[in-house]
């Protein structure tokens, strides 16, 4: 059995940091506010989603089955699935 894959907060926070000043603190404003931190980012959600559904849809795919097969790779090898 492989052992727990653990969550990395690198992407989103390196995501979210870059989309504001560096002086802006937003991690202490979601620690003060969560709630509206919470609903800002579920409205964000939707307009993204109703906007560009099907782009959001097909990354995450494309993102999983890559997760997926590097795990696979990783757990039975290179050897086991390289293409004769």
């Amino acid at each position: 059995m492989s052992p727990a894959v653990e969550p990395s907060e690198g992407a989103a926070h390196d995501l979210v940091g870059e989309a504001f000043p560096e002086q802006f603190d937003w991690e202490r404003l979601v620690r003060s506010y969560p709630i509206p931190a919470l609903l800002l980012a579920a409205a964000g959600g939707f307009v993204l989603g109703r906007s560009r559904g099907n782009a959001v849809i097909a990354a995450l795919g494309a993102f999983a089955a890559s997760q997926v097969a590097d795990e696979v790779h990783r757990v039975l090898g290179e050897d086991v699935l390289a293409p004769e």
